[in-house]
């Protein structure tokens, strides 16, 4: 039956019962923000909550809101991935600019489908689409999307190479066909999502070659070249190279500028996933290194990584807008109004899509361009300090220093250690630093040998906290 006019609906919560419990959600945040530099990383999760959170039952009957965020306080609050702490040097998550959390509680409220249309949604996405292109010095005019991540991101610009280079037949022919086989070529280096990305798309892991790196970690030009030619003579189709911006091992940025001559010279599609690294063009010390990103035909970033705000937010960017329209899109030319802007729907694999854009436009304009440069730049600073640490301790060796912000090394407390002795004693200690969780790094392999790995891009990090790190990895031998 019907409310009356005078019955609230039955999920709906009166304006002063709704502020009262926003404000206990906000003391739960600002709690939790507040204790971060005196409590663990990491607190392992007791197996009876564990049990209790993935085994709940379905409930039957609802329950009281207080209760809800009083479950949420004990039960979640208290057992964090870690990634708000100073003290996680792990894989690349950034913890989320504060503002920019309560933007993201905001467009919840709001929850517009931002496919596209005339509400201001739409408009703060193109505006946050405009800042990205300027960051990473992409064409004004070039297509632009933000996505789930960088994994869809990188799928996205790969997907309209695949349209491009099938000469737009693959959308009603998919991949068989006589041609021959479409090669992409990416580093040893490169994210895995490229693999993934590749299988998705029909052309194949056994068709993506794997290009040697250099002694510091990126493509190996010549050895790509070579490669390129050896495909030619053997009758297949060398189609695109996926470069990377900042490989998530050990921060490495490809020679983008050689590489983006090769594929001019070659004619291959230049996709360049700058996830992680992509922010960090805009700092002096390093900008130069990201020359030819402005050459790619397509570039993924990954604002969630280094520019602070609440996963998910990834970017997908297009040099032709019409390609990527086309790539994707369902109305027919005959329908497409270009006097209004065209929908994000046809620009990407979403329908409905959330208001990703405010919490990136909240965290961009409280920051502005100078306070990201700061940010970012202080990470890289953070990052050299810690490779200067490890360079003068005599139980550490460093393995890998990028340009950006992760530094790899091991620990080695005795100089009469071979390497696989060192590869075992690490993996124990990585486990059980993990496990102590005063602080928490990963490990990574480089030609094969086991090294511990630290990422920094954290504002909330400091120099005691690196201390803090080779502190926890001594004293987890000694507990070992």
């Amino acid at each position: 039956m019907p409310n009356n006019d005078d019955e609230r609906p039955f999920m709906d919560i009166p304006p002063g019962e709704f502020r009262r419990l926003g404000y206990r959600a906000v003391d739960l945040l600002a709690e939790h923000f507040a204790a971060l530099s005196r409590q663990p990383c990491r607190t392992p999760v007791p197996a009876e909550v564990r049990r209790e959170l993935m085994e709940q039952p379905l409930p039957d009957r609802g329950a009281d809101a207080d209760a809800l965020l009083d479950d949420v306080a004990s039960k979640i609050l208290a057992y964090p991935m870690g990634n708000n702490n100073p003290r996680f040097f792990g894989w690349v998550n950034s913890p989320a600019a504060p503002l920019a959390a309560l933007a993201e509680l905001l467009a919840a409220g709001l929850n517009p489908s931002v496919a596209g249309g005339d509400h201001a949604a739409t408009y703060v996405e193109h505006a946050v689409l405009r800042w990205i292109r300027q960051i990473v010095n992409f064409p004004a005019m070039s297509g632009a999307i933000l996505t789930s991540g960088g994994s869809v991101a990188n799928l996205i610009g790969l997907t309209v190479m695949r349209h491009v280079k099938t000469d737009g037949h693959v959308r009603a022919r998919g991949m068989g066909g006589a041609q021959p086989a479409m090669i992409v070529y990416t580093s040893t280096e490169g994210h895995s999502c490229i693999q993934k990305d590749i299988e998705l798309l029909g052309i194949g892991h056994r068709n993506l070659r794997r290009v040697a790196v250099t002694s510091d970690w990126r493509m190996d030009v010549h050895a790509l070249e070579m490669q390129i030619a050896q495909d030619r003579a053997a009758g297949l189709m060398p189609a695109c190279v996926a470069a990377t911006a900042g490989t998530v091992n050990t921060g490495a940025i490809d020679p983008l500028a050689d590489i983006a001559d090769l594929c001019r010279t070659e004619g291959l599609w230049l996709h360049v996933d700058a996830a992680y690294g992509g922010p960090a063009a805009l700092v002096p010390e390093v900008a130069d290194l990201f020359s030819g990103l402005e050459r790619a035909d397509s570039v993924a970033v990954d604002p969630h990584k280094w520019m602070y705000v609440p996963v998910e937010c990834g970017c997908a960017l297009v040099r032709d807008a019409l390609a990527m329209r086309d790539t994707f899109s369902l109305v027919p030319p005959y329908l497409r109004d270009d006097t209004a802007l065209p929908w994000f729907s046809e620009f990407g694999i979403q329908q409905s899509r959330g208001f990703r854009a405010l919490k990136l436009w909240t965290a961009l304009r409280q920051l502005g361009l100078e306070g990201y440069r700061q940010s970012i730049s202080r990470d890289i600073a953070l990052a050299g300090a810690l490779q200067q640490r490890v360079r003068a301790a005599p139980d550490f060796e460093l393995v890998a220093a990028g340009p950006l912000s992760i530094t790899c090394f091991r620990y080695r407390p005795a100089t009469d250690m071979g390497d696989a002795d060192i590869d075992r004693l690490n993996r124990t200690v990585l486990d059980a630093v993990q496990a102590e969780g005063r602080v928490f790094l990963t490990g990574t392999e480089l030609h094969g040998r086991f090294a511990l790995r630290a990422c920094i891009v954290n504002f909330r990090t400091r120099e005691p906290d690196l201390d803090a790190l080779l502190d926890a990895i001594r004293r987890a031998h000694g507990q070992a």
